[in-house]
This record gives C-alpha cells, sequence and structure tokens, in this order.
C-alpha cells in the first residue's frame, strides 16, 4: 500500500478512508455508511463553495453519532457511522437534497445513478470494502498521472487552534474589555433613484474577529477548525449580549442586527437580553445567522423561526455567495433578509454569463430583501444597482455616510 505521505491533500481522504474501513472488519456490527455522489451534481453545484456546505451538513451528525466524515477527490462525501439506523441519518440526506433541489440528481432514488447509496455493513462489508479499495485505487492514479507533492506548511503560516490555546482565549475573552474589538457598520438604502443620499436601515453590531486575533492571538488560526471556532464564537455571542445589557449603546438607525449562532438562541444569556433589551427596543431587532450553522442544524431552526417571528424579532441569513443563491430559497425558509458577499470578480463578462441566473434569484428572493455587503467601491453599487437591490453595506458605504454627516455639520455650523 502506498505511504500516506506520499498522497497529496485530497487524494490523502481515500488513503485515510480505507486504513479505517481495513480497521473495522473485525467490530463491523453495528455499523452502517451512505455514500454520497456529488460528483453526478451537475457543474454550477459542484463548486468548491457547495462542497464546503454539504460538509458542514454532515458535521453535526458526526459528533453526534461519533462517525467519520470523507471528502473524497471527486468531491462525493462518504459518511460512516454507528449504532444508529439509516432513518437516524436520513435527515441529514434530505438537507443536501433540499440545497441542491435545483439539480436533477437530488430526486434520482436511484442505485446506480442516484444521489447516494446506502449500506449496511452487518451484511454489505465486502462490498463496501471493494468500494472503498475501487476508490483507492483511483486516487493512486490520480496521485500518478498529477505528479502531486505533499503540501509543504508555509514557514510563515498560522497555527492551528487547538484545545489548550482555546482555553487560554476563553480566559482572555472572559476578562477582556471587548467594547476596543466591537464594530458597528450600517446597512443603507438610497434616498432615491440616482442620488448619493443615504439612510441607514439598521445598525450592525458585530466582533471583529481579526481585530481580536491580532490583539490576543496574532500566530493563531481562529478558524483552523470549525468546531473550536464555533465554540469560541458561542463565547463571544455571551460577552456581546452582556454588553448590549449593560451599555447605553447608539445607533443610527431604529433597528439594529446582531450576529450569533443558533445555540445562542436557546441561551439564558439570550433570554436575558430579550428581556432587558429587545422588549424595550423601538425598533426591529435583526438576528443573523451564518447559513452554514444554519443548515448545518436545520431542524434547530425551523423549530425556532416561527417563534421568534411571533416574539418580534427579524431573521437575516448572512454569509451568502453568489453560488449559494441557487439553493438558499428565501422564502420556503421564511427569512427577512440575505446577505450576498460583493467580489470584484462579478463585473467580469464571462462570470456574469456563468451567473446568468442571478438577476432571476434576486428577483425571487425579493430585490428590497436582499443586502449586497463588503461594498468596497463604487463598481460594487452599480453591480447592485443593475439587479434591483436597494440595501448597501461595507466600507465604501461607510465612507459615504461620513461624508454626508461630515458635509451636514458644515451646513449646521455655517447657519449658527
Amino acid at each position: 500500500m502506498i505511504e500516506p505521505k506520499q498522497y497529496g491533500q485530497q487524494a490523502l481522504q481515500e488513503y485515510l478512508m480505507l486504513d479505517y474501513v481495513q480497521r473495522l472488519e473485525t467490530r463491523k456490527f453495528g455499523h452502517r455508511a451512505v455514500h454520497i455522489h456529488l460528483s453526478r451534481l451537475k457543474p454550477f453545484h459542484r463548486r468548491d463553495y457547495h462542497i464546503r456546505v454539504a460538509t458542514n451538513t454532515f458535521e453535526s451528525y458526526v459528533k453526534l453519532y461519533v462517525g467519520r466524515i470523507f471528502v473524497l477527490s471527486n468531491n462525493d462525501l462518504l459518511f460512516i457511522w454507528k449504532d444508529k439506523s439509516i432513518a437516524d441519518v436520513e435527515p441529514a440526506v434530505d438537507t443536501l437534497r433540499y440545497l441542491f433541489r435545483d439539480d436533477p440528481l437530488s430526486q434520482d432514488e436511484s442505485e446506480e445513478t442516484g444521489f447516494c447509496t446506502w449500506y449496511n455493513l452487518n451484511t454489505e462489508f465486502q462490498e463496501f470494502l471493494l468500494l472503498c479499495q475501487h476508490l483507492d485505487e483511483r486516487a493512486k492514479k490520480l496521485q500518478q498521472s498529477n505528479n502531486l507533492r505533499p503540501v509543504q506548511k508555509p514557514i510563515d503560516a498560522l497555527s492551528p487552534i487547538n484545545a489548550e490555546n482555546l482555553a487560554q482565549l476563553e480566559d482572555t475573552i472572559h476578562s477582556a474589555d471587548l467594547s476596543e474589538h466591537i464594530r458597528q457598520q450600517p446597512v443603507c438604502v438610497f434616498a432615491r433613484a440616482g442620488s448619493k443620499e443615504l439612510h441607514p436601515v439598521f445598525d450592525e453590531f458585530f466582533v471583529s474577529i481579526a481585530d481580536l486575533r491580532n490583539a490576543i492571538m496574532p500566530n493563531i488560526d481562529l478558524a483552523s477548525n470549525r468546531w473550536l471556532f464555533q465554540h469560541m464564537t458561542e463565547v463571544l455571542d455571551k460577552r456581546m449580549l452582556n454588553y448590549l445589557c449593560k451599555r447605553t449603546f447608539k445607533t443610527h438607525a431604529s433597528s439594529f442586527s446582531i450576529n450569533l449562532n443558533l445555540e445562542t438562541l436557546t441561551s439564558r444569556d439570550f433570554e436575558r437580553f430579550d428581556e432587558v433589551v429587545r422588549k424595550k427596543w423601538p425598533g426591529n431587532v435583526i438576528i443573523e445567522l451564518n447559513q452554514v450553522d444554519l443548515f448545518s442544524n436545520l431542524e434547530t431552526y425551523l423549530r425556532l423561526r416561527d417563534e421568534f417571528h411571533e416574539r418580534g424579532y427579524r431573521v437575516l441569513i448572512d454569509n451568502l455567495t453568489v453560488e449559494a443563491l441557487s439553493f438558499v430559497d428565501r422564502k420556503s425558509l421564511k427569512a427577512d433578509f440575505i446577505k450576498v458577499a460583493w467580489r470584484e470578480e462579478m463585473t467580469d463578462n464571462v462570470i456574469r454569463k456563468k451567473y446568468s441566473e442571478m438577476d432571476n434569484l434576486v428577483k425571487d428572493s425579493g430585490r428590497e430583501r436582499v443586502i449586497l455587503c463588503r461594498c468596497d467601491s463604487p463598481t460594487a453599487i452599480k453591480f447592485g444597482q443593475s439587479l434591483g437591490i436597494t440595501l448597501f453595506q461595507g466600507r465604501y458605504i461607510d465612507n459615504m455616510i461620513a461624508r454626508q454627516r461630515r458635509a451636514k455639520r458644515a451646513a449646521a455650523a455655517q447657519k449658527r
């Protein structure tokens, strides 16, 4: 067998998968597996972003069922778990079918050409082992044909976060004055077509992770481990809620938003925030949820969503890319807003042809419900307006608002 150090970064997954399955042979009873054929999706749905979201959807099941997930070199997913039935894992697969519902594969139930293949390792272990051997052989051939080399860690690379430095980080977060790292950024609408005058619709409060890292752990990559990073953000959520409860904070709009994890919404800290701040706030309070967190915990979201609407909250799905618009249906998720991140390459004619559906996707979402964020140039504004988007956020908007306020102050001073 080829040594693991000879594999490239992706092909290594097949090696680890085969090694894991071979060691399962003597204790295979109770184990099951599902092979999700993402490689059969249309090319538009096989972008890196889609694969990351699909993988993250299963991560909660990995933790819950003590399972293992492998992302193969062709982007297929293979999930192995123990002591739970296939029916227990079907909701995760159904979530993926929902995400890729616009692709014909999502409705294909056949064993030969379908979306996924299930294995009961009690009775189908040899068949499953043959599959893994085949996948490993293919990885070796890919290794040889592409002349893959081990990925070298750059000399100046950040060290990954681990349990030890996470504990240190938690202690620092609990004791530090986080007000230095809390940012406030408006989401704005133009007063009228062709106007440069902006009106804030709501202000977003968030902790700048980059500034926090630079201040307390400049050599650690805080996002290198998703579970540890999420745990850290849950700690930050509670500090943010505590900050809003204790401080007298000002907004330039009648409404404000905060970034929170779904898990935080069931905490005592959030209930205190609800009593102290939200019930007394004259405008809307908008909860921004990261779309990866949402789809990884879709059942929790669906359970909480209607309750929070009834309590007066608004819901915003954050951190979407253009690719994500193809499988995030704002209306069916009953979210009030979605945020799409601006990227410079969106203006490229070739790219625009690839995203020819974007006009329809924005229209279907509701043009007044889509926020174009990370706008750092007038090009971003023009692009958004060409799609009928009216809500904008980003550094360029911040600068426009600052100039607008300075001009008003200067005009007021001249009148005195």
